[in-house]
């Protein structure tokens, strides 16, 4: 905008303001103040709106391969930071298979809700509700991450998966012994059912089998970790 002024009859008498002028901004047309260019026609408001959108959309493709090499980096990083987490309780609980880790802790109020759960199916449906509750929750995880695309986070929830089996193997191993501590006491919960069923002199072999199966589903999960692209990979193909 530019003030256009005219002096006094003497050279001592200050300027006075007669108008102010604009500038259109596309065609270069000055008028007086208004709301839109008298020769063009564009709205002075509406422009400035459009090219500060237009700025910020046409970025440099320097900027926008760092923007993407740095998503590219964290999702990497990430990545592998999940590998290794998933390798070390793999090794850790396959070493120390009788011993208890981390993550039983963290199944064993999944298990007990279990319980609750499906305490109204009956006797049976009762005592096996922990254990379908262990492997309920992370099944669903891997179904929800999946439909999202996020393969890293439903690998990790797949290593859970399979974790629970070895949980759950210590704990029919434990059938006829019955030394594990119970959470308020009560009944050993593969003492009854395996005693149900008739098969309770075959725990430990029955153990050894779901222990197999939860070591091959974490195996399973590692590779599939270490195979898939982070999910900023998969947003940019």
């Amino acid at each position: 905008m530019q003030n256009i002024y005219i002096t006094g009859k003497e050279n001592s008498d200050p300027p006075k303001i007669i108008t102010d002028k604009i500038t259109c901004p596309k065609c270069g047309h000055q008028q007086q103040d208004h709301i839109e260019c008298r020769k063009c026609g564009i709205i002075f408001a509406k422009y400035k709106t459009v090219q500060s959108s237009e700025e910020q959309t046409n970025m440099t493709p320097e900027s926008t391969e760092l923007s993407d090499d740095t998503d590219r980096w964290l999702g990497m990083t990430g990545k592998l930071a999940v590998i290794g987490l998933m390798s070390f309780f793999f090794i850790y609980m396959v070493i120390k298979r009788s011993s208890w880790c981390f993550l039983d802790y963290v199944n064993l109020p999944f298990h007990e809700t279990g319980h609750i759960l499906f305490g109204p199916f009956g006797e049976t449906v009762q005592f096996l509700g922990g254990t379908i509750s262990q492997l309920m929750w992370p099944f669903i995880l891997i179904i929800y991450f999946m439909m999202r695309n996020e393969q890293v986070s439903a690998s990790f929830c797949l290593f859970w998966f399979g974790e629970n089996f070895l949980n759950i193997s210590k704990y029919v191993a434990d059938a006829r012994s019955m030394g594990l501590p119970l959470v308020g006491g009560g009944i050993h919960d593969w003492n009854f059912l395996l005693g149900k069923w008739h098969v309770l002199k075959y725990d430990h072999t029955i153990a050894n089998v779901i222990f197999i199966i939860g070591v091959i589903i974490m195996i399973g999960a590692i590779g599939w970790a270490f195979f898939v692209k982070p999910k900023s990979d998969n947003r940019e193909s």
